[in-house]
């Protein structure tokens, strides 16, 4: 059977979520970062990029995607940040079940950087 050797797999889904991934883990991403949001933001800049099915070989699915530009990436950033914001703005929850990103923040790091700003200031 055909459908047992090979795989019809579309690379933008992937392409998208990885993107949805990296960009949600940064440090100072600024909404919530819960599961729904995510999935809701991957389906949104889904919808405003053309899919790109290769078949393979069962397993080789991950060669495939080596083979897109620098280009496909950008373009595919662009929409998740647009869907980011379209999210942020209109979760489909409430405002008040919304889980934010706790970001550590380091006294002394933050001390030390202020320092630096006030010697700069000294110096001039």
């Amino acid at each position: 059977m055909i459908i047992e050797k090979y795989h019809i797999f579309n690379v933008m889904e992937h392409l998208v979520e990885d993107i949805t991934n990296e960009m949600f883990s940064m440090p100072n991403v600024d909404m919530c970062v819960c599961d729904r949001c995510r999935a809701d933001v991957i389906a949104l800049a889904l919808n405003h990029l053309h899919p790109k099915y290769v078949v393979t070989e069962k397993g080789r699915i991950f060669s495939e995607l080596e083979t897109y530009t620098f280009q496909m990436r950008a373009e595919v950033l662009t929409e998740v940040l647009k869907a980011m914001e379209k999210v942020k703005v209109r979760p489909s929850h409430p405002k008040e079940e919304s889980v934010y990103k706790k970001v550590k923040i380091d006294l002394d790091d933050l001390e030390k950087h202020f320092d630096n700003i006030q010697k700069k200031k000294d110096q001039k």
